[in-house]
Parts: structure tokens; sequence; C-alpha cells
């Protein structure tokens, strides 16, 4: 079961914690200067940005030395 992100949602992002096939990333998209939330997905030795919104116009984005990856989500929680 794969967990869902609403508006509004704290996550924790642990700079240190190792990014593997499946997590939840924080990465910096070094072309742009900005940073975005995604899943890593790692197939082949290839490694892509899957974006968590079904309806985004480039599902998946191919890490290609365009990105830095700050770090994965060890936590999630609803703000008060």
């Amino acid at each position: 079961m794969e967990p869902k992100f609403q508006d509004g949602d704290l996550i924790f992002v642990d700079p240190e914690a190792a990014c593997i096939h499946g997590s939840y990333v924080v990465a910096r998209l070094d072309d742009d200067n900005q940073a975005t939330f995604k899943q890593l997905i790692i197939e082949g030795g290839q490694k892509y940005l899957k974006a968590l919104n079904p309806s985004w116009p480039d599902p998946l984005i191919p890490i290609n030395g365009n990105c830095t990856l700050v770090g994965r989500v060890v936590f999630t929680g609803k703000s008060l």
C-alpha cells in the first residue's frame, strides 16, 4: 500500500538517508534550479523521478545528471 500525500501534509526529509528504489525523495532540478517531491524509480540501472500526481504532464522524468537527490522522506504527518 503506497502512502498518499495531501495538500498541507508535512514531510520530513533526511539528507543522509539512502535514496533507494521506491523512496519518496526531494530532488533539485539543476536546469531549473527548482526542488521537486517525487518517487525514485530505479530500473535496469537507470534512475527516474515518478510524479505523484497521475495527471502530471511528465509522469516519469529520467535522471541523467540533471538533478541532485536532496534527501529521502522519512516521516509524513498532518499539520495542526
